[in-house]
């Protein structure tokens, strides 16, 4: 009967691993190194990048001591790197977690940066029709800005028989509404495998 019984549960225990195979996809931490990676810039590093430069930007006597919460605009990152970036990912990831450190501290003005609009914005600035973090006296012009963030990806890779090797520099500038440099800061990572890994 024993024997009977320790057959059975051997039959069932199976039939029960049969049942729940491994999933072919599963969460993983964002914020954490996965087993899919390359040497790469990847999201925990963006992760990392935006909350260094948020948790410095806070602190700032021109941005703590503040009367009233100053207006940043995020330029579009740069990416003077070979490593495929989405840039705009990082300008995402960096306005969210300035807005997660800084909640009432800083305002951000909702528009890119192109080219053009900071032609026509420089002209109006000098002409005095715009003011940092104000509107124009004729209300034609909407806000400005008070701060201009921007960040600039550099990188040097590595390539031989033993493997790849990535080193990236994001470096990070807060200017002021003089076009002063206020503040400077920079976030670096070094990355070596022995396969490469394709972007997307």
């Amino acid at each position: 009967m024993k024997r009977l019984f320790a057959a059975a549960a051997f039959v069932a225990l199976l039939f029960g691993c049969a049942e729940t195979p491994e999933p072919s996809v599963r969460y993983v931490d964002p914020g954490a190194s996965g087993e899919v990676a390359g040497t790469g810039l990847e999201s925990q590093d963006i992760a990392s990048a935006a909350q260094k430069a948020a948790q410095s930007i806070v602190n700032l006597p021109a941005i703590a001591n503040a009367a009233k919460p100053p207006m940043i605009l995020i330029a579009p990152v740069t990416n003077r790197s070979a490593s495929p970036i989405d840039t705009d990912l990082y300008t995402t990831k960096l306005r969210g977690t300035l807005m997660q450190y800084a909640p009432g501290k800083v305002r951000f003005l909702a528009r890119d940066a192109a080219a053009k609009a900071n032609e026509r914005e420089q002209e109006l600035r000098e002409s005095g029709a715009v003011q940092p973090g104000g509107t124009a006296a004729t209300g034609r012009v909407g806000a400005t800005y008070d701060y201009v963030l921007t960040a600039e990806v550099r990188g040097i890779s590595t390539s031989s028989k033993r493997g790849q090797s990535d080193w990236f520099l994001v470096a990070f500038k807060l200017v002021d509404f003089q076009d002063v440099l206020l503040w400077e800061n920079q976030y670096e990572v070094k990355k070596e495998g022995r396969e490469n890994a394709i972007y997307r």
